[in-house]
């Protein structure tokens, strides 16, 4: 995944096999970023700004809880901050010297996506347990949970989230206030 900010690119790669302090990697971070050292990563994303060969400055990663790929709607930009989502957690980061603003963990599982909503100038992440908005800072303004896991669909229609469970049931969300209702299957 690629972005531009301020004229430079900035990549997200997804770094499956990649190892801590090891000098067997493909490629070599300046800085390795994990949420909590305590656990094995379960997901490993290499974040470079400028060109991925030569980068200006890079990182890993490295995501606990459940495991995430890179796709999408795995990160995103605002203004000189990026919000990238990996295993449970979203990674705040700072354009474009990739200097930690906030980490902080969004799910109880895994974190699918993170998405700026410019119109209520905050992050919806959408992860398997939980749908939660933020402010640029972290804080969470609200958070939801289903009664089975949000892993079928996410779109945004107007003012609302629509979000699909398991078992097929759409979740109709304000992004203003959190509140959901049921809306169809």
């Amino acid at each position: 995944m690629k972005e531009i900010f301020n004229g430079i690119d900035v990549t997200l790669i997804n770094e499956p096999n990649y190892s801590i302090n090891s000098t067997d990697n493909v490629r070599s971070y300046e800085v390795e970023l994990c949420r909590n050292n305590e656990y094995q990563h379960s997901s490993a994303h290499g974040l470079f700004v400028g060109d991925i060969n030569c980068p200006k400055s890079s990182v890993i990663l490295l995501g606990v809880g459940g495991s995430t790929g890179v796709h999408q709607y795995s990160f995103t930009i605002k203004n000189d901050s990026c919000y990238v989502a990996s295993g449970d957690s979203i990674f705040s980061l700072k354009l474009p010297s990739l200097e930690v603003n906030w980490i902080k963990k969004v799910d109880f599982a895994t974190c699918f996506g993170v998405f700026w909503v410019r119109e209520y100038d905050c992050l919806i992440s959408w992860g398997e347990l939980d749908i939660s908005r933020l402010d640029s800072c972290g804080n969470k303004i609200w958070s939801i949970s289903g009664p089975e896991i949000f892993t079928e669909g996410f779109e945004f229609a107007g003012d609302y989230l629509l979000v699909t469970d398991f078992d097929s049931i759409v979740h109709k969300i304000s992004i203003e206030t959190g509140l959901s209702a049921q809306v169809g299957t």
